[in-house]
């Protein structure tokens, strides 16, 4: 085989030899291959035989992928923007099938092996399914221009990331039979009828904003919260006609109401209230983006975070986000923006009910109808706002009808916290394994000023990987969101003094007891670390404990901070995202 590679590469005339019998006495021991066979000699060659392979495989995928594709805007821009990158022959062929069979029978037709491989083009990244592959440099140079991905795309670009490396090592990823996508697809808990409470979870729009409601269905939520976007960088492809209709389309199916249970959360990065006139503008033009995107989709309610006033003083930074909201509702027509409470204070809107208070008095008379509250259970308790026992949970429902109005409650985040009470720290966790305790839900189940609310947990989502002996892995398990809307849904009339209710309520707390004492030695040293620091500056007249806990004079002073030092960053299930996604 050697000589005769050799032989062909000084003649391109001179076809490859077929080994068909062991060497016989009376020749060379090589025989010519039948005219019909000699289209298959040559892949017998083992670099025409790899080269072929790679461009079948080529092809295959690519016969699959345009449907997917075409799920979502963003992957329509994307495939665009990489066809044109990848060139004219190598991006025609990833959409054009003929040109590609053209191909692999011109490669077929070489005979010399040497001169196949010269000719061989670059090979083409794989296709993945539901996105398009870009070059390594275009990729590398999104890379720069946008640091934080999409959180709905993290778990499709991990996914991504294994399949390359399968691809390095060269081995084949199995792919999934038919009866393993129906199982995906099946429901982990059914929908339940005729609930006066209306509990979801935010969930993933990855490949078209229809799916958060496929996804909703998925976990038996009756409500959901979703992105309309990325959240976390502030250019966005539109939304497209066919994602609108599509999710129209869902809502009609699979009978959600958009007007009354679905509640799309704001970008993190908008900040209504700052005094930065660029960020300011960029807020602006993604908060009015995404409440335009409401209005085409048949949603009512939008969530969205106050901002802060960072160095500004608070009256001036309300007036702002009064003046921005004045401006939005007048540019809208239905969309009802829904201010959520804050477990930060010092320059961060939101902490106090009066801070809300304080907006809404500023909106113009004709727009009142069109405001209102999200309020998450998590935040008010690190906020100082206890939800625990039945007298605590009625106070703080007069303080908020009090200071706010209970007319202006439209939506709740039902989430536990990992932190301790008036913490200050935005750190949700399971239902009844943090600090709240499931009787503080029992509370929110069996309130009949929430009924018809949508209620979204923001809980996390995964649990330990059994793989890992340590159990500091996770997994994404949508199971456990599954499994909170029917612990939520129980306690609907419940009895709270029945043995079911304290020894479910035993056994959660069991679970979560190693994680809570971990956060209270975590908040008792940092209280200790400040009552050092502050009992030196005492010593020089500065301010007292009392006036850093905001109950001396000294309160009113609040203390300079910036949004991105909200006591902490939230830790919640859609933090990481997303790109359910979006994603």
């Amino acid at each position: 085989m050697v000589r005769a590679a050799l032989r062909a590469a000084a003649d391109p005339a001179e076809t490859l030899p077929v080994r068909t019998s062991p060497r016989s006495k009376s020749g060379s021991g090589r025989q010519q291959a039948p005219a019909e066979n000699k289209e298959s000699s040559k892949y017998r060659h083992p670099v025409l035989k790899e080269e072929f392979q790679s461009l079948a495989r080529a092809v295959e995928e690519v016969s699959g992928a345009d449907d997917d594709l075409s799920d979502s805007p963003e992957h329509d821009s994307d495939q665009s923007s990489s066809l044109s990158e990848l060139g004219e022959s190598e991006g025609e062929d990833l959409v054009a099938k003929p040109r590609k069979k053209a191909k692999v029978e011109q490669l077929s037709k070489t005979k010399n092996p040497a001169q196949a491989r010269k000719k061989t083009p670059v090979k083409t990244p794989a296709v993945k399914k539901g996105r398009t592959a870009a070059p390594k440099s275009a990729r590398k140079a999104t890379a720069t221009e946008e640091p934080t991905a999409q959180a709905q795309d993290a778990s499709a670009d991990a996914a991504d990331e294994e399949e390359d490396a399968d691809q390095a090592r060269g081995t084949k990823r199995k792919r999934k039979t038919k009866a393993e996508r129906e199982a995906e697809a099946m429901p982990l808990a059914i929908r339940t009828a005729n609930l006066k409470m209306y509990v979801g979870a935010h969930t993933s729009i990855a490949k078209g904003v229809e799916n958060a409601i496929t996804n909703a269905i998925h976990i038996g939520g009756n409500s959901f919260a979703c992105f309309l976007k990325s959240q976390r960088k502030w250019d966005n492809p539109s939304l497209q006609d066919t994602n609108r209709d599509a999710f129209k389309q869902h809502l009609i199916t699979h009978k959600y109401d958009g007007l009354n249970h679905i509640v799309p959360h704001g970008s993190y990065l908008v900040n209504l209230a700052t005094e930065n006139p660029e960020l300011q503008k960029k807020s602006y033009d993604a908060f009015i983006d995404d409440l335009r995107r409401c209005e085409a989709l048949g949603i009512r309610h939008y969530n969205f975070h106050p901002g802060a006033a960072g160095k500004a003083p608070m009256p001036e930074a309300i007036g702002r986000l009064a003046a921005n909201l004045n401006r939005a509702l007048s540019e809208t027509s239905t969309v009802i923006p829904l201010l959520e409470n804050m477990a930060a204070r010092g320059s961060i809107i939101g902490g106090r009910f009066a801070d809300l208070q304080a907006v809404i008095a500023l909106i113009k008379p004709e727009y009142k109808s069109r405001i209102g509250v999200c309020i998450d259970t998590c935040h008010a308790f690190a906020a100082g706002y206890d939800l625990r026992s039945p007298e605590a949970f009625r106070a703080t429902l007069e303080d908020f009808d009090r200071n706010v109005g209970m007319q202006y409650l439209k939506a709740l985040h039902i989430n536990d916290s990992k932190a301790p009470f008036s913490s200050h720290r935005d750190l949700h966790q399971n239902i009844g394994l943090g600090f709240l305790g499931l009787r503080a839900f029992h509370n929110v189940m069996n309130e009949p000023r929430f009924e018809g609310l949508p209620l979204i947990l923001e809980t996390p989502c995964e649990r330990p990987d059994p793989s890992d002996p340590k159990r500091k892995k996770t997994i994404d398990d949508k199971g456990v969101w599954a499994k909170e809307i029917k612990l939520l849904e129980s306690l609907i009339g419940m009895d709270a003094d029945s043995e079911e209710f304290k020894n479910l309520d035993r056994e959660l707390s069991e679970q979560g007891r190693e994680e809570r004492a971990k956060q209270q030695l975590l908040y008792d040293k940092k209280i200790q670390k400040e009552e050092k620091k502050l009992a030196t500056e005492r010593k020089k007249g500065q301010m007292s404990v009392r006036d850093m806990f905001g109950k001396g004079k000294g309160s009113q002073k609040r203390e300079v901070s910036s949004l991105t030092a909200e006591g902490d960053s939230e830790d919640s299930a859609f933090s990481e995202l997303e790109d359910d996604e979006l994603t």
